[in-house]
């Protein structure tokens, strides 16, 4: 008895073959796109963040204490060529909690705003305390002020 052996034919095989390195090569394609994509766009928030950083000018300019509680009145100019926001404020390194206004409000460029709080440390006469001012972006500015 003669067994005809049947089996795939040499055309039919090549092009699956063609076909599942195709399928595997667009797969590897899109990933691959996706992934660098997705660096690319966190290195130029980075980038776009740095910069912001550097161009972010502000300082304290004036504190208003009236000498018998702990709220003061702090004034931030806005020297620098972007609109800024303070975001947090820490006195002696403890974080302010209560804010009245002026927190989180933009500040244009060339302009002046008034920010008040309680303070979370006690404020006596004639002692020194250190204000450190953080922006939106990050950027601290440190200012002393005497009682």
């Amino acid at each position: 008895m003669i067994v005809k052996r049947r089996g795939v034919s040499e055309i039919i095989s090549t092009i699956i073959i063609i076909l599942i390195v195709s399928i595997a090569g667009s797969l590897l394609f899109t990933y691959s796109s996706g992934l660098f994509q997705g660096q690319q766009d966190k290195a130029l928030k980075e980038n776009k963040l740095s910069t912001d950083q550097v161009q972010e000018r502000y300082k304290l300019t004036t504190v208003w204490w009236n000498g018998n509680d702990n709220l003061l009145n702090i004034t931030v100019y806005n020297y620098g060529t972007l609109d800024i926001e303070i975001s947090d404020i820490y006195i002696n390194g403890v974080r302010v909690q209560i804010y009245f206004f002026g927190r989180n409000e933009v500040i244009l460029s060339g302009k002046y705003l008034k920010v008040a709080f309680t303070s979370p440390v006690s404020i006596v006469y004639g002692e020194t305390y250190s204000f450190n001012l953080v922006s939106n972006n990050g950027v601290k500015k440190i200012a002393n002020w005497e009682a």
